[in-house]
Parts: structure tokens; sequence; C-alpha cells
């Protein structure tokens, strides 16, 4: 007698999740971290905002496009008892064409107290999302200048770090200050003056002075170049990355930090400096992170994707009061030593794939996130099948699975806002994790999990074979399209049709399964006209078979008398009855409320 039995997998890994104690969490975050709560600082009254403030990615206005990025300098003191900072950026940038005006995005609360420029004093004006500075003189395209921005006042709090961005002003366990910065979906302009697009990553890094508390330390991007101490107890921490970096993964890190050190040997032969500046109170467990799991994560994701990136400053984590975010060489980690379901710290693991998948590797439209997202999350489920086998590995895959919405495209083929992009009603929002990694492993099943995973390394560091390489590594910003490229060259074959189902369409296809007199036949609805030859792997008494699919249909000989499983492993991405629609979803979402 014919069956499918779609359904048997369905409850082996739901029961398998059940034995484990695993629970269901919201669907962009890391497995195994706590779900997001509010902040409680945030729920103090604060000056409103201006919409392009608290957004990134936004469309550049011709001001904005006349200059580009080479450096930032910030110096700021760090005031937590009246949650303020105080100091001043300057910002190098040199011309692309003629301009007497810089403008730059910027939170218009803070309070401008004077621009210098190399000849003195210059004219500035405000609004409530833009600093704008008359240079005094035009500029050529070609001609570089620097221009410093001295202002203060009290930055946005953040609500819900690190979903909703800002400052976080918090205490440590025991009572001491303890402040960071997560500007991931809101930008750079909440902290200081800049160009808040991710096209405009400063070419020559940035480089941070930081004054501190007595007691206190602060943590950042790339290498501490001296502490300086004042005379009343306060510390200056001056850090400096002389390499691109993603403005949103520009951070501040402050607290009772106690330092770990170490050194990683990299695959390509180099000495990393490994660092952990983790609050006093949790040096202990910080300690067994550090001996463990730093060098273990590492080496899982050189081997699949190739050295670390930044070998030549430092492999960074700071402990924070949030529970995460992808800051470049001082990843932030908030998942409180947490031992994750699948063996390992997931959150760690996760923002530490970011330095590939995010910081080396970036998109410069925010509308390719999956391209961050969704390969750090295959990254995660790879390290779960080499870590804890098969059953892990599959029960971590469909859990994932339940949280995905299909009510846009992972990929909307046009420009997008950070707003907009982690908005359901314009953009993927949190498919870009699961079912971008979803992606990745059906495009797996068709051309092979080796190909794909060249392909990635071609992403990061425009060769497959990568390991070999040394610092300095050539950051790169990509699109999409880029990776589609790259697709169909390590596939042979033009992979335009499993984009267009997959990333650029937003509902997952649904395969058919009719009887036809003795034969079984099987069908694609992509809900569209679009061309689908996706194979699909179908165990036909007890073999497994590839079944291909020219035109997106097949017809199994003697299927209907056969006991059939289609995709028993659940290898390829496509609708089940255990997920809604998205319009399903939204009614049963209006039904609860």
């Amino acid at each position: 007698m014919w069956r499918i039995n779609n359904f048997l997998l369905m409850i082996v890994l739901a029961g398998l999740a059940a034995f484990g104690g695993y629970r269901a969490v919201q669907h962009i975050l890391p497995d195994g971290a706590p779900k997001e709560t509010a902040t409680p600082e945030a729920e103090e009254s604060q000056a409103p905002r201006d919409p392009a403030v608290m957004d990134t990615g936004r469309p550049m206005s011709p001001g904005l496009l006349a200059y580009e990025v080479e450096h930032y300098t910030l110096r700021h003191e760090i005031l937590p008892e009246t949650k303020s900072i105080a100091g001043s950026a300057t910002i190098e940038f040199t011309a692309l064409s003629g301009m007497d005006t810089l403008e730059l995005d910027f939170d218009g609360v803070f309070s401008v107290s004077k621009v210098e420029g190399p000849g003195g004093a210059l004219d500035f004006t405000k609004s409530p999302s833009k600093l704008f500075v008359t240079l005094g003189e035009t500029l050529n395209a070609g001609e570089t200048v620097a221009v410093s921005v001295h202002y203060s006042g009290k930055p946005w709090i953040a609500d819900r770090a690190p979903w909703d961005g800002g400052f976080v002003w918090a205490e440590t366990p025991s009572g001491k200050p303890w402040v960071a910065t997560a500007i991931q979906g809101e930008g750079c302009d909440l902290w200081w003056p800049c160009k808040d697009h991710p096209t405009a990553e400063p070419k020559r890094g940035l480089e941070f002075f930081i004054t501190v508390p007595a007691g206190l330390s602060a943590a950042g991007n790339g290498v501490l170049q001296n502490i300086i101490d004042l005379e009343d107890g306060r510390r200056t921490f001056h850090w400096k990355t002389a390499l691109p970096t993603n403005v949103y993964g520009a951070a501040l890190n402050v607290g009772p930090y106690v330092r770990l050190t170490g050194e990683y040997q990299s695959v390509n032969g180099s000495t990393v400096p490994l660092e952990f500046w983790a609050i006093e109170d949790h040096e202990e467990d910080a300690q067994a992170l550090f001996d463990k799991e730093f060098p273990e994560a590492l080496a899982s994701l050189e081997a699949r994707f190739g050295p670390y990136p930044w070998g030549q400053e430092k492999m960074g984590v700071a402990e924070t009061p949030h529970l995460g975010m992808e800051h470049q060489t001082i990843n932030a980690y908030g998942n409180e030593f947490r031992r994750g379901r699948y063996g390992y710290d997931n959150l760690f693991y996760h923002e530490l794939a970011h330095e590939w998948f995010g910081n080396i590797m970036s998109v410069g439209n925010i509308a390719d996130m999956w391209l961050h997202e969704g390969t750090a999350t295959y990254a995660d489920f790879a390290h779960t099948r080499e870590v804890m086998g098969d059953a892990a590995f599959l029960t971590q895959k469909y859990t994932r699975y339940l949280g995905i919405k299909s009510c846009q495209p992972i990929a909307p083929p046009r420009q997008l806002s950070g707003d907009q992009t982690f908005d359901e009603k314009t953009g993927p929002e949190g498919d870009m994790y699961a079912k971008g990694a979803w992606v990745l492993y059906s495009l797996g099943f068709v051309m092979g999990e080796d190909k794909v995973e060249r392909a990635l390394r071609r992403l990061i560091y425009d060769t497959a074979e990568p390991h070999a390489l040394t610092a300095p590594i050539t950051p790169r910003q990509r699109t999409t399209d880029d990776f589609l490229a790259i697709i169909n060259d390590e596939a042979g074959a033009d992979m335009s049709w499993f984009f267009d189902v997959y990333v650029r369409s937003a509902p997952l296809p649904e395969l058919n399964a009719e009887i036809d007199g003795d034969d079984l036949v099987l069908s694609w609805n992509t809900f569209s006209d679009a061309d689908f030859p996706m194979p699909a792997p179908v165990r036909i008494d007890g073999e497994l078979r590839r079944i291909e699919m020219p035109g997106g249909a097949a017809r199994i000989e003697g299927g209907a008398t056969a006991e059939v499983m289609i995709d028993p492993m659940m290898e390829i991405l496509r609708k089940l009855p255990s997920v809604p629609t998205c319009a399903e979803r939204k009614a049963e979402d209006a039904a609860r409320d």
C-alpha cells in the first residue's frame, strides 16, 4: 500500500526535542539563547528621535555620496552616573567630487560645542538627524581633510538590546557600572557623527580613546595601544584598528573587566592573539569558556571556511549586559556561560562565525543580510553535527524550520534600510537566519555540500582554497547576485531557477504527490510560473533515491504500490503541514490576540 511518511520523521524529531528538554525560541536567536527582555534602563523617559536616526542604510543623499570615509578617531569620556558621554569624533574623508559642505548623519539630541578643521573653527548647522559642516573652501575630488566634532549628551538607551539598538547602562552582579553599545539596526549616528551606511566602511579603520571611571576598563576593536592613568583614578584606554570596519561592528564595552589572554595557531601558520574581557564576577566561568571553546570554535570555522580574518590584530570577546553582537575583533557575549543544548555555547559560536560572514565579508545592501545571518546559521548547524552528530543536527534544523514565516523573500531584489529589512511587512526579518541556512543546505543537496562550501569560501576570500592566506586579508562587500554568479561557476550550470524560488520569492514551494494508475507522480508548486527542476530525495521500499524533476515533475513507476517516504532526512526546503503559510500565521496570531 502506498504511503508517504512525511510525518514520521516529524514525530521522531519532536520526540528528540522533548527528550532533551529542548524548547523553541524566537527564530532570530541562536539556539539556547535566552528570550529577549526589555532593558530596565530604557524604561526612563527619553527624548524622541528622528526616524532617520533610528534607522540605518537608507538611500544616501548627494551630500553623503560626495565623499568616502578614510578614518574615524573617537575620544569619549563615559559617565555612567548620568548615562552620558562627552568628547569628540574626528572624521577623515576624501572628496569624490567638488564639495564645500560636509554632511554627516548624527543624532540631533547631542549638544555640539564646536567643529574644527585644519584651519580652525568651522561653522555648522544641525537638524534632528544631520550635522552640516561648512568647510570654508571647496574641496576638489581626491582631496583629503579631517574635521573634528566636539559634542556631549545622553545617547539613546537601547530598549531591548541587541534587538533594538543603542547604549546599555547596567550594573554587574556586584553593583559596578557595566556599559555597552549595540547599534546594528540603528547605526553609528546614535554614537558619533558618521556616514551611516553599510557601504561606508572607514578604509583605514578606527581609533578610540575611551576614558572611564576608576576601577573600570574599556574593551574595543583592534589592538590596545596603551592605558593612560589619570590623577583622579580615571583611565583612558587607547584602541586602534587599522582595518576597514563595518560601522555597526564598532563597539564600546566598559566594566570591571579581567583580561584573559592567550594565543591560537591559525591554519595559515600565524599566531592569533586571543583576548576575553570578562567581568570580574564571572572570571572562573570565563576562563573555562576561554580555555575550551575559543580554540575549538576557531578550529571548526577555520577548517570549514578558511583562516581567521583578523589574525594580525586579535580574536577578542567582551562580556556584555546584552545578549551579543558581531563586533569586529571584539564580539559581544552575554549568554551567561550557558551550556548550549547542542553541546557547545551556540551564542559564542554564532557571533564568532560573523567574523567571516558579516565582517570580512559584508553586504552593501541590508536586503542581502541573509549572506551574514543565513551563512552563520548554516555554520551553527554544521558545528552541531560535528559536536553532537546527526540526530542533534536534524533536530536543530527542524526546530529552526518551524519558525520560518515566508512573508517576504530572504533577499528582496531592491534596496532596503535596516528598519525595512527587519519588518516582516517589507523585508525578510528573522527568515534571513533559518530560511537562509536551509537554502544553503538545499543547495548542497542539488550540487553537493562541498561545492557550496567552496562557493562560500570564494564569497569570503575570492578563492576556494584560502587556508594558506595570511594577513592582511582583503575585506569584501558582496551581494546575492555575486553569490549566485559564484554558485553558477561551481555548479557548472545556471542556478537562477533555484535562487528565483528560494531566495527572491517568499512562499516555500510545495512538493505534491499523486497516484496515477500504478505510478506515483511528484510535482512542484512554486505559486508562480517559475521553472523549478528541483530534485528530491525519495526512499522507495527501503532504497534512497535521488529523483530528478526536469520541468518540476517526475513519475515513479510502480510507486503507487511501494512504500514511499519523501525526503526522509529533511534535505530540501519545502512547505510542510507543520508550518503555516504567512497568511495562516497572521490569522492565528490575530486569533490569539
